[in-house]
């Protein structure tokens, strides 16, 4: 008997001190410098009965998060959440808690494999690394996940599409980011307000032109004012604008513009279509070559 009662003070001695031994470093922030300890079995247990409630997809889930009772807080972000998707089933592979030296909560980290089916159809299958915040009383407070997207995955990819001309063929496409999108709504008012300054602002020195006819010209800044002379009004309406570039090459990007124009001359002729358009942008973020592409409006 007394082996037995010191060989689990031997066991409950091990248990705190390896609760309270460092495990990690915190390097910015309000809790800069403070040591990061392991945490305990309840905040991963709590965590643990919170995956099984959220694959139910009932809302179940809501009564183990703090109830912040903000519009737009985290219990209305995953009642919204519940609403778009028909089934859940997330599948933990790992799970452990820590704990920053001094700090109230707890922070449980889990990898997983979650499939979704969304009530639109679509399916999604992701390998997660999922952060709670879980407090003393095993609320969670706040949560956080990161993903990888596999390749076998519907949608939500960083490249897609295919190359088949020129020194890219092969190549994928992914999404590009240097404000393209910003820059042609600007251009776009400009346009219509035939503000040929602001125009001249967002072109290169040179502009190729491809244009609907099969026409194709180099097109220089000087060229602006006398263009919009011909012009009483100008209405270019856009419809979809969509930025891209080829995958793992220099950042030169493209963007495909569909839109509506009214074109109305000082004559009186009016000319009216539905464009596609690709916009290219050089190194420098300018627009260097337009492509058109045109066809009638719909007849009601």
């Amino acid at each position: 008997m007394k082996r037995l009662l010191v060989m689990g003070l031997v066991a409950l001695a091990a248990n705190v001190t390896a609760q309270t031994a460092s495990v990690g470093k915190i390097f910015d922030g309000e809790v800069k410098g403070k040591k990061i300890q392991l945490g305990t079995d309840k905040a991963v247990n709590a965590v643990l009965a919170n995956i099984k409630a959220y694959n139910l997809n009932d809302g179940s889930d809501l009564a183990q998060y703090v109830d912040d009772k903000k519009p737009d807080g985290l219990k209305a972000q995953i009642t919204d959440w519940h609403k778009k998707v028909k089934t859940l089933n997330e599948v933990p592979h790992g799970i452990f808690s820590v704990k920053i030296q001094g700090e109230k909560y707890e922070q449980v980290f889990v990898y997983a494999d979650e499939d979704r089916v969304y009530k639109n159809g679509s399916t999604q299958k992701l390998k997660v690394m999922e952060v709670f915040a879980v407090t003393p009383e095993g609320k969670i407070q706040e949560f956080a996940q990161f993903s990888q997207i596999p390749e076998s995955n519907e949608f939500g990819k960083t490249t897609g599409g295919k190359m088949y001309v020129g020194s890219a063929k092969g190549s994928s496409f992914q999404f590009s980011n240097r404000g393209e999108v910003e820059k042609l709504e600007k251009f776009i008012e400009a346009y219509n307000k035939m503000d040929a300054k602001t125009c001249q602002d967002l072109l290169a020195d040179k502009v190729v032109i491809h244009d609907f006819d099969g026409v194709v010209f180099t097109m220089t800044k000087d060229m602006i004012p006398g263009m919009f002379a011909e012009y009483s009004s100008l209405d270019w309406k856009p419809i979809s604008i969509v930025a891209n570039k080829i995958t793992d090459t220099d950042p030169a990007s493209g963007a495909l513009v569909n839109a509506r124009e009214k074109r109305v001359l000082k004559n009186g002729t009016v000319w009216e279509k539905e464009l596609l358009e690709f916009f290219e942008f050089d190194l420098d973020g300018k627009i260097s070559a337009i492509t058109q592409y045109s066809r009638g409006i719909d007849k009601k």
